[in-house]
């Protein structure tokens, strides 16, 4: 299926590129982020508000994503201003995102934390989340700051979150600057635009 050129072909490619890079690293994002939900629901805690929330708006921007590429391809002119506004809220969104998730993991430094093989961060994870209620000052809640500084695993999978949803930021910002302009350069050039009935 040939790309749309939108009268600049290189820019509509361009925009293709930051939609797969975006769905990458969305990817990423939900996969770490079911896992720690899924690790800490099984020991009947509940899991930090920062990682659900980013877990929800990952899997709605990811949905979006994807039904945007159909459109892109279908034509859709108006439909470019209504993505651009669409990703500039999605851009605000992992924009708060990052700095939720960055606040307490900009102090926390992932070599301090015990360096321990995979089995062991495993059995310390276990462990954790078995004594939750026991041993927290706040009850089955954990925060991130807990979880992410428990294992060099969880505190390296966290940071990953909190720079996937950077990039994200930037990805999104790129991507409303792109819609606009192919919809500018698609109406100069006259081409792409279909009559509406």
């Amino acid at each position: 299926m040939p790309v749309p050129s939108y009268g600049a072909l290189p820019l509509a490619k361009f925009f293709l590129l930051v939609r797969g890079l975006e769905l990458f690293c969305m990817v990423f994002i939900v996969g770490f982020t079911a896992n720690f939900v899924a690790e800490i629901n099984s020991q009947n805690a509940t899991p930090p508000k920062e990682v659900v929330g980013t877990l929800s708006i990952t899997s709605l921007a990811a949905l979006y994503c994807l039904v945007s590429i159909a459109f892109f391809y279908a034509h859709a002119n108006l439909g470019l201003f209504v993505m651009t506004a669409l990703d500039f809220l999605i851009l605000i969104a992992f924009v708060v995102v990052s700095a939720v998730v960055g606040k307490p993991l900009s102090v926390l430094n992932c070599m301090a934390v015990d360096n321990a093989s995979a089995a062991q961060s495993a059995a310390s994870a276990t462990a954790m989340a078995q004594s939750i209620s026991n041993t927290l000052p706040f009850g089955d809640k954990i925060t991130l700051y807990y979880w992410a500084g428990n294992t060099r695993v969880n505190c390296y999978e966290t940071k990953a979150i909190w720079g996937f949803s950077i990039s994200l930021a930037i990805l999104f910002f790129t991507s409303s600057i792109l819609l606009p302009t192919l919809w500018h350069k698609a109406k100069k050039a006259g081409g792409g635009f279909k009559e509406m009935a």
